[in-house]
Parts: C-alpha cells; structure tokens; sequence
C-alpha cells in the first residue's frame, strides 16, 4: 500500500497522505515516496499546481513518535537528513503548491504544510509545535521556516509552549492564509485550483522564483539584474496572449 498518493489530473497533481490509522504520521517511508514522487513530476512543465492534504480527514498529526524512539543517533541523523531533502524539494517544486489542512497539523506535520507557498485550513483545525513536551528540539530548518512564516517571537511562543493554536489564531500570525468551514475545505481548494490554473505557468513559475530571491536577498545585495525575470515573461508566448486576451476583453487560452 502506498503511503503518499499521487493523482495527475491535466494540469494538477494531487499529492496525498495515506496513514489513515495514524493520522498519517510522517515516517521513513512516507518521506521516501514523498520524495521519489515529487522528483517524478518536478520536471514536468505541464503542471501548473499541486495541492497536498492528508487522507481521512487528517492532514499530518506529526512525525512517527514509535518510529523516532527506536533510533539511535546516527539514525536520527539519517532521517533528518531525509525529512529536510523531501521537505526542500516540495519547497523547490517549480509551480505554485498549496496545503489544504483538516483536523491536525501538528510537528513535521506543520513543517511540512510550511514547505508549501501557501496553507488554506478548515476553520476546526488545530495547528502547533509539541515538540518541547516531548523533549525535542526541532531542526534549524524547520525553525527558520516558523521564523519566516510568522517572525521570532510567535516562534518563539509556539515551541515553548507547545500549545495547538486553532485556525483562526493561525490566520492572525501569518501562519495559515485562508480559512474555511470544514465542510467547504476542498470545494474552495478545487475553486483555487481552477484559478491557478488557468494563469499563466510561466509568470507563475517565474514570480516564486523571485519571491525565493527576495526572501533570501531583501536589499538585491546579490541580484545584477533586476528585471532579468521581467524581461524573460515579455518574451514568451504566454505574454502575447495574455495581453491580447485581455485587449480582447476574453479569458486568455495560455499553453
């Protein structure tokens, strides 16, 4: 049985988690085939989007706590080192990707949701960092994308007191973007979709890669060439029928 899920429909590629009986716990062989899956279809420009949720109305209750207390330390060496290579490529993946969040997003449950570009949850989902009651600290990695989604002092309250904040409180710090009622999670996640979608895949692959540059160099210390991504866009295909499209006053038909 497969521990992670992958459906391409089109132009979308729906990437599930299939732990059902543990809230699908993130483990070895879920980050394995997270992995395998995501390098699969990392090369395929015709996916405009990827939406990541969990099976059985769970997201991801956390890494497998059975699993972790039966490594020793170059085993947890090992996995770490697994977790955060899956974890970048899901970050590295060219087109826009958003986690849709039932019930629990909690540990790498929540780190992985942070990999994504976005977080939309139901509005009865609980979100957190438990790790300090179970006497673990989290890697730099995971704590540098808690920092950058809602800066050092919410950081800071999250992990030391390893509290479950419900939705709303994580839409007020800037850790989930949009909430919705439950029961609507995945009608306003297909409604994303179809937006995403129907944008252009150039301008949108371009634009996350600037944003990824502006996150990492906010003064342009290390960019030569400010509008190199701009002037690239103006050269494509997308760009004259977006434009005629919208002189047209029509929906653009991007390839």
């Amino acid at each position: 049985m497969a521990f992670v899920i992958f459906e391409k429909d089109d132009n979308i590629l729906r990437v599930s988690l299939n732990r059902k009986s543990v809230f699908n716990a993130v483990n070895t062989q879920v980050l394995k085939e997270l992995a395998s899956g995501i390098k699969e279809h990392g090369g395929d420009s015709n996916i405009k989007a990827l939406m990541l949720f969990g099976q059985g109305g769970c997201f991801a209750s956390g890494a497998d706590i059975k699993e972790l207390t039966g490594l020793d330390e170059e085993g947890i060496r090992k996995f770490h080192r697994l977790r955060e290579k899956t974890f970048s490529l899901l970050e590295k993946f060219p087109s826009p990707t958003f986690a849709a969040i039932e019930k629990y997003a909690l540990g790498t449950g929540l780190e992985l949701a942070l990999c994504c570009d976005f977080r939309i949850a139901g509005d009865n989902a609980q979100l957190g960092v438990p790790s300090s009651k179970l006497g673990i600290v989290e890697s730099y990695e995971y704590i540098t994308r808690l920092v950058k989604a809602v800066g050092p002092f919410q950081t800071k309250k999250l992990i030391m007191s390893g509290e479950r904040i419900d939705a709303d409180t994580a839409f007020k710090i800037g850790l989930i973007e949009e909430i919705t009622p439950p029961d609507t999670l995945f009608e306003r996640a297909e409604s994303l979709l179809a937006n995403i979608v129907n944008n252009s895949g150039i301008a949108m692959r371009l634009s996350k890669k600037a944003v990824e540059v502006c996150t990492k160099d906010p003064n342009l210390f290390y960019v030569s060439d400010t509008a190199g991504l701009m002037v690239s866009s103006l050269r494509a295909e997308d760009f004259k029928e977006g434009t005629k499209a919208f002189l047209e006053k029509r929906n653009a038909k991007f390839k």
